[in-house]
């Protein structure tokens, strides 16, 4: 019951949350799937300037791929690389990783 309940709450997010993205591996396949995409806007101090780090959270169904490091995420007109190893939850319904922004 709990799960079901996780499931159709993660199926939600999704569907009002998600954008469609290309997921594009090492090796040039590609994938299109629902993303939720978020990108804090964390702030640094560098000397006298400011800068704001350009990471997103990205969250991916299990069922719709399984992202490595080094692939590409590519949304509209901007591009990220996964730089460290996609974490699945709990319940394996769901990958979560950070992607660094390498073009737009």
């Amino acid at each position: 019951m709990f799960r079901d309940t996780v499931i159709t709450a993660i199926n939600d997010v999704f569907n009002h949350l998600g954008q469609e993205v290309t997921i594009r591996s090492r090796n040039g396949e590609t994938k299109q799937v629902i993303a939720v995409i978020k990108q804090p806007e964390n702030p640094y101090e560098l000397g006298d300037s400011q800068i704001v780090e350009q990471v997103a959270e990205v969250s991916i169904k299990s069922s719709d791929a399984t992202p490595r490091i080094g692939d590409f995420i590519l949304v509209n007109d901007r591009r990220y690389k996964i730089f460290e190893e996609p974490l699945m939850d709990g319940i394996t319904q769901m990958w979560k990783f950070n992607a660094v922004l390498i073009g737009e």
